[in-house]
C-alpha cells in the first residue's frame, strides 16, 4: 500500500491506494482512496493529520496496526494472482485472488471503523458544498461497474447532461452513494438493473437508487439503520455498518436517508439533501 500526504495552504489531502500492474509487469495506476482532510493548524503536517483523520489513540493504532499490513497482503497477493513470474497452477492463482478479495473486505471494514469513531464525536461537522447530485450518481455507477459487470448487472445512471444541484460534502456524499449502489448490486438478483434517479421536491434535492432485489420490510426500515444490522445476512459483504454511516453523514449535512419500495418489487433507497437554489 502507498500512502502520502499533499498539502496546500487551505487543504490537506491524504491519499492511499494499491499499486496495479499489467501482465507485462508495467505499472498501470493505483486504485484506492483520497481524503480531503480539514485545514491543518500549524504544526508537524503527518501528526495532525493523523490525528484529523483517526481521532484519538484507538485510531492511530487502528492504521498503524491493520491497514499497513493488509495493504501489503493486498498487494502481494495480487501480484501473485496476476502471475507477473509465471504461470501457477490456476487454484493457486484464484487463492491469491480470494486472499486479495478478503484482504479488501478488511480494509472496508477498517475504513467503517474509522469514520464510525469520526461520526460519533461531539464536534464532528461536515463541509458545506456546493455540489451536483446527478455526477455524483454517475460517479458512484462508474466506481461500481466492475463489480455489477461481475453479477450480469446494468446500472442506470442520470443522463450525462442531467443536473441536480445540492448543498452537501462531495466526498461524503460520494460515500453515501457508493454505499448505497454497492448494496443495491450486491443483493439484486444477477442479470437485474439498478436505477439512480434524482428529483427536486419543495427545496430539496433527491436521488433515489433503485434496485430490483426483495426489498425491506416496512418493520424493518428503521433498524436496518442501527449499528451491525444486516437483517439476518449471514454473508460476508459488509460490516453491517455502512447504512448507520451513511445516514449520520446525510443528517450532519441537514438531509437524510429513507427506504421505499413495496416489498418483494425491490428497494428504493432515497437520499435528500438541501436543493442549491
Amino acid at each position: 500500500q502507498t500512502a502520502a500526504l499533499v498539502s496546500d495552504p487551505a487543504r490537506t489531502f491524504r491519499l492511499s491506494g494499491f499499486p496495479m500492474f499489467d501482465l507485462a509487469g508495467q505499472l498501470t495506476g493505483y486504485r484506492g482512496t483520497a481524503f480531503a482532510l480539514e485545514q491543518m493548524a500549524a504544526g508537524p503536517i503527518v501528526q495532525e493529520a493523523a490525528i484529523a483523520l483517526y481521532p484519538g489513540e484507538f485510531g492511530k493504532r487502528l492504521d498503524r496496526s491493520l491497514r499497513q499490513p493488509l495493504g501489503r497482503i493486498i498487494a502481494n497477493a495480487d501480484t501473485i494472482s496476476a502471475q507477473l513470474e509465471g504461470p501457477l497452477r490456476p487454484d493457486y492463482a484464484d487463492y491469491a485472488t480470494d486472499i486479495a478479495a478478503a484482504g479488501r473486505h478488511l480494509m472496508a471494514l477498517v475504513d467503517d471503523l474509522a469514520d464510525l469513531q469520526a461520526i460519533d464525536r461531539p464536534d464532528f461537522s461536515v463541509i458545506a458544498e456546493e455540489i451536483d447530485l446527478a455526477d455524483l450518481g454517475r460517479r458512484a455507477a462508474g466506481l461500481l461497474a466492475v463489480k455489477a459487470l461481475d453479477r450480469n448487472i446494468r446500472i442506470s445512471a442520470p443522463d450525462p447532461d442531467a443536473t441536480m444541484p445540492a448543498i452537501g460534502e462531495f466526498r461524503r456524499v460520494l460515500q453515501i452513494l457508493v454505499n448505497l449502489v454497492g448494496n443495491a448490486v450486491r443483493y439484486s438478483p444477477e442479470g437485474s438493473e439498478v436505477r439512480i434517479v434524482t428529483e427536486c421536491d419543495h427545496g430539496h434535492a433527491r436521488i433515489m437508487v433503485i434496485d430490483q432485489g426483495q426489498g425491506v420490510a416496512v418493520a424493518d426500515r428503521e433498524r436496518i439503520f442501527e449499528k451491525f444490522e444486516r437483517l439476518g445476512r449471514d454473508d460476508s459483504g459488509g460490516s453491517g455498518l455502512g447504512l448507520y454511516i451513511s445516514r449520520r453523514l446525510a443528517r450532519a449535512m441537514g438531509g437524510d436517508i429513507r427506504i421505499g419500495g413495496a416489498p418483494g418489487e425491490g428497494a428504493r433507497f432515497i437520499l435528500t439533501l438541501p436543493a442549491d437554489d
